[in-house]
């Protein structure tokens, strides 16, 4: 009787086998690397667009307001403000009765944007509502120093944040990533008429193109979480989001116009 020989594998079909095993992980790694980064690269866009809409939803909720007071206490917007008052993060001031003003130094420097109004309080008969910059109220009648500004919370990051008085030390982080704030005033300068026809940055505004703006053009720069300088030509490194805000009392929304 034969005794039957056992086969074994050889070393080149080892090989072959661990050749194809290691192919097959490559790829598996490579599509796993490919799911974590697209996975990523949403997760980042998604906080980009959401930074944007708070951003700017915040600046428009301020600024559409400006020039706001309860027409049942006061007349007019100098008897609301009787005195002009300092900003202390632009350096800028109010005149008695102005409710913007800003501070314009160039393109690639931040802007400040001020606007105030004056709220009746919490506590009035009718309280008409309106929040500062910081999402603060008061059951007092107030009147709110609205400033944007872009500071640097760390020395490599950027911020927008919000004073609701006008001095820098209470100011509040609003939203990371905000490198840029720039800002355009829209001017009527026809008579009797509160159609924009030419758009200036603050130092351009006269004392009388700032009882005369209409609307406020800003523009957001954001950083770009997907940008990497090594990709330079697949992302841009910021992301621009503007938006043109009509103040509402010289629209005809509010019985306040000034």
């Amino acid at each position: 009787m034969m005794t039957q020989r056992h086969r074994g594998f050889t070393l080149i079909e080892i090989l072959v086998a661990l050749f194809v095993g290691l192919f097959l992980l490559g790829g598996l790694f490579t599509i796993l690397q490919t799911t974590r980064r697209t996975s990523s690269n949403q997760t980042g866009l998604t906080l980009l667009q959401d930074e944007e809409r708070m951003a700017m939803s915040m600046i428009n909720d301020v600024v559409q307001n400006a020039g706001y007071f309860d027409t049942n206490t006061y007349q007019t917007a100098k008897t609301a403000w009787p005195s002009a008052v300092a900003d202390g993060v632009s350096g800028t001031s109010l005149a008695a009765g102005q409710a913007l003003t800003g501070l314009h130094t160039g393109a690639t420097t931040a802007d400040v944007l001020v606007a105030r109004y004056a709220t009746n309080g919490t506590g009035a008969t009718t309280p008409d509502g309106i929040i500062n910059c910081i999402g603060g109220t008061s059951v007092a009648a107030t009147n709110y120093l609205n400033t944007f500004y872009v500071a640097q919370p760390t020395a490599s990051t950027y911020a927008l944040y919000c004073t609701a008085d006008g001095v820098q030390a209470d100011g509040a982080l609003l939203v990371y990533g905000v490198k840029n704030l720039q800002v355009w005033y829209g001017v009527a300068t026809a008579a009797v008429t509160n159609n924009v026809d030419t758009y200036k940055t603050a130092d351009q505004m006269s004392a009388a193109d700032w009882s005369n703006t209409t609307s406020v053009r800003v523009t957001l720069t954001f950083v770009n979480p997907l940008y990497a300088a090594a990709q330079s030509t697949q992302q841009p490194q910021y992301v621009y989001f503007t938006r043109v805000i009509a103040l509402q009392g010289r629209t005809g929304v509010t019985a306040s116009a000034l």
